[in-house]
């Protein structure tokens, strides 16, 4: 989990839930962390292991491992939504080098095709993007940055199928319309707990009949579930026939955009949370927005 200076200084500047925000108010909260992780050396990983072992009651299998994904030439902007997932990738943020890495940290069950990302905190309010994505069983991958000895989840994603994506659209909530990527504006979920999820609205109903028989619920999964792996956390958390993944989300609290990747025939191939360590909106202007 985040530290907690981080913690304090991140939760000021959280936005509210699906608000459009401008991109310098995105560019002020990067620069801050990345002072802050420059002189702050990340937690020695004895004191991850002992923080594991206050929790006796068992967890979820430890379902990480790395990713293989094919990498192709991207066209598409902002390529670093892509290419943060191919092994070797690196960018340079405010003289700073980050290298990434991806990892899969499960299967996600998408029953109903209506998807929701938010902080697990407000789960129980949330609706579902409006976009309908396929059914099925598919990868969740994060993007995990190295910065300095320090790692960080860049980007979550579900991974429904290898097709390149050729267009890139805000995952809209109801209600809303779209906007220009690389545009002005952006929409956002709010954390205000340093992680995220994807869930299906229907699984997100079952967990909310769950959770109102068994008040202690959302702290097994969310708190003691989670598994740490250097400063990132994740869970995939299986409740009947269901299940949700969560992870930690870049530096912490925020206001994080999530959009739809879809390939040539038009299909939703990508769903993707965007956790700010980028600022490839600086570089809106060119299909070759990183080096």
């Amino acid at each position: 989990m985040l530290r907690p200076f981080l913690v304090l200084f991140a939760c000021v500047l959280i936005s509210e839930i699906s608000m459009a925000q401008t991109k310098e108010q995105i560019d002020s909260l990067e620069k801050e962390f990345l002072k802050v992780i420059k002189n702050s050396p990340p937690p020695p990983d004895s004191i991850l292991r002992k923080k594991r072992m206050m929790y006796d009651e068992p967890r979820t299998p430890d379902t990480l491992h790395f990713s293989n994904i094919p990498a192709y030439k991207v066209k598409t902007f902002p390529s670093i939504f892509e290419r943060a997932f191919f092994k070797g990738t690196k960018n340079i943020e405010d003289s700073m080098e980050l290298e990434f890495y991806s990892v899969d940290i499960g299967m996600i069950q998408i029953e109903s095709g209506k998807i929701i990302a938010c902080d697990p905190i407000v789960m129980g309010d949330m609706r579902p993007f409006v976009q309908i994505f396929p059914m099925g069983k598919f990868p969740v991958q994060l993007a995990i940055a190295r910065i300095r000895g320090d790692e960080r989840t860049a980007f979550s994603r579900i991974y429904f199928s290898q097709a390149p994506v050729v267009k890139w659209e805000f995952a809209l909530d109801s209600g809303k319309k779209q906007l220009p990527i690389g545009g002005e504006h952006m929409y956002g979920y709010g954390v205000d707990g340093g992680i995220g999820l994807f869930i299906d609205a229907k699984a997100n109903q079952a967990f909310s009949a769950l959770r109102a028989k068994d008040e202690d619920l959302w702290e097994k999964v969310f708190v003691r579930g989670m598994h740490e792996h250097t400063t990132w956390e994740y869970t995939v958390f299986q409740f009947g026939d269901h299940n949700l993944a969560s992870f930690s989300t870049g530096f912490g609290d925020g206001s994080y955009a999530t959009y739809v990747g879809y390939d040539a025939g038009g299909r939703p191939c990508r769903l993707l949370t965007d956790f700010g360590l980028i600022g490839w909106w600086r570089r809106s202007g060119t299909s070759g927005d990183t080096q």
